[in-house]
C-alpha cells in the first residue's frame, strides 16, 4: 500500500494548481521563495481502530496540508480549495479541518491548511 502522503500528493499534482508539491518538509530552495505557489502534506493521524479477535482491522489516516499561494497567483484561490476538498472528497478523504487564510504583513503572501482523514479497511 502506497503511503497516503503520497496518495494525496499524487491527487493534488493532478490538479496542476502549485508550482510544487512536497512531502514532509520543503526544500531548503524554496523556503523563501514567496513568488512560486508550494503545498506541503505531512502526517497528522496514524492510528489503528476497530480491533475484532485481537486484532486491529482499519486504519485511520490524517494529513495536513498546507498551501502557500504565490504572490502573483491570479486564480481565484477559493475555486482552487474547493476542487481540492472535492478531489479528495471524491477520492474517500474527509475533510476535518479548514482553517482561516492567513496573510503575511511582510511579504503579502496567503496561506491556507486543510486536514483530511481516510480509514483503510485492512484485509486479513
Amino acid at each position: 500500500m502506497i503511503l497516503p502522503i503520497y496518495e494525496v500528493q499524487e491527487l493534488i499534482e493532478s490538479m496542476g494548481f502549485a508550482d510544487v508539491v512536497f512531502v514532509t518538509s520543503i526544500d531548503e530552495e524554496y523556503l523563501k521563495n514567496v513568488t512560486s505557489t508550494i503545498v506541503l502534506i505531512t502526517e497528522s493521524v496514524n492510528d489503528l481502530d476497530k480491533r475484532a479477535n485481537n486484532r486491529f482491522r482499519s486504519m485511520s489516516y490524517g494529513v495536513e496540508v498546507q498551501i502557500f499561494y504565490g504572490i502573483n497567483y491570479n486564480t481565484p484561490i477559493l475555486d482552487i480549495e474547493i476542487a481540492l476538498a472535492r478531489l479528495l472528497e471524491k477520492n474517500d478523504w474527509k475533510t476535518t479541518q479548514s482553517k482561516s487564510h492567513i496573510n503575511d504583513p511582510t511579504t503579502n503572501q496567503v496561506t491556507k491548511v486543510f486536514y483530511f482523514e481516510k480509514n483503510y479497511i485492512l484485509e486479513d
